[in-house]
């Protein structure tokens, strides 16, 4: 028998749908942010090697325990989500010779996979109700075995990927095709020089989640306004000493740093086109003053309290904080301030 074999994320779907569940899922219980914020820890460990993929995904994905039923949470996410499915995929009348082979959960992949009448799906095993991985990651060369092991004696005619991870799959194939955005090429003819393939291999990293890359660098701008302010008032007009003018400074850079924020966000990371501005940027800067409480008792206890005042303590304490700000900030963005209707 031969089978087509199709990646999910960025090929099928334009974006990760990992990413976005765990977003909806967010949208759906507050409960999950606190999940995610315990799993952090393991997700820099495995950043660093430390950790596996398998065990990361283990640790995101136990916010499962808070939907009991699973199946009406992944209904609802793809009634909100089924319209980024690619349009060469729903034009094509017959995927009864098609595999979706995809390292995403296979509990949420499944409906979709019913729904085109494939002629097969594989995916990362992860238990619907706890998030626990009962195999290993379903990624590269794990995709080759998975596949053979469940098709022993099919052949590969295409292989369509958005990704040169999926590289051992490809190679298995008689045809391997790249699929970038809406555009398919073959990936035998798909030879640029060194420096188009490293460029069009971050623009297609970008393109996945081009909000949430819009986002980190517009937050990384908004933290350099930040600090920059703030180092201004504490190394010229006040003093990082005084527990009143540490604050005052802390009040002042946030104030810049929010006003440039919300127009960045606003045109570059959620294109917003509510007119009433007055009302969107209320929202914002209230969302931000939940961070601007947690930067300000932070900065308090380890600054303030504790004494550790020296100018590399508060260059430490004032990053920490910063990187924390950013991930609430857009949780808190994306969710009550430009949500889409």
């Amino acid at each position: 028998m031969k089978y087509n074999l199709y990646d999910f994320d960025g090929t099928i779907y334009d974006g990760d749908s990992g990413f976005d569940i765990v977003m909806f899922a967010i949208s759906k219980n507050p409960k999950v942010l606190l999940s995610l914020i315990a799993s952090l820890g393991t997700v820099i460990l495995f950043l660093f090697g430390l950790r596996t993929k398998e065990e990361a995904k283990n640790k995101v994905f136990s916010f499962l325990k808070y939907f009991p039923n699973t199946s009406e949470f992944v209904e609802e996410f793809w009634i909100k989500n089924e319209h980024k499915i690619k349009d060469f995929w729903k034009k094509k009348k017959d995927h009864k010779n098609d595999i979706i082979i995809s390292a995403s959960g296979y509990f949420w992949l499944n409906p979709i996979a019913k729904k085109y009448k494939v002629g097969g799906l594989i995916a990362t095993e992860i238990d619907p109700h706890t998030g626990i991985i009962k195999d290993n990651n379903c990624h590269g060369k794990e995709k080759v075995l998975r596949f053979k092991e469940k098709f022993p004696k099919a052949i590969i005619s295409k292989m369509y990927t958005d990704s040169i991870n999926d590289l051992p799959l490809i190679e298995e194939a008689k045809e391997g095709y790249l699929v970038k955005k809406n555009k398919i090429y073959n990936y035998y003819e798909y030879k640029p020089n060194f420096i188009v393939r490293f460029w069009r291999w971050g623009w297609g990293i970008y393109h996945k989640n081009e909000e949430l890359w819009n986002y980190l660098i517009v937050g990384f701008l908004t933290t350099i306004v930040n600090i920059g302010i703030k180092w201004l008032l504490l190394f010229t007009i006040l003093n990082a000493d005084n527990g009143v003018q540490l604050q005052l400074s802390i009040i002042l850079s946030w104030i810049v740093a929010v006003i440039f924020a919300y127009f960045a966000n606003r045109i570059f990371v959620f294109k917003s086109k509510n007119e009433n501005i007055l009302k969107e940027m209320t929202q914002f800067f209230g969302a931000r003053i939940l961070t601007l409480i947690m930067e300000m008792l932070i900065m308090w206890f380890f600054v303030t309290l504790l004494k550790l005042n020296t100018d590399m303590w508060i260059m430490i304490w004032t990053i920490v904080t910063q990187i924390l700000i950013i991930i609430f900030n857009y949780i808190f963005s994306k969710m009550f301030v430009f949500k889409k209707k």
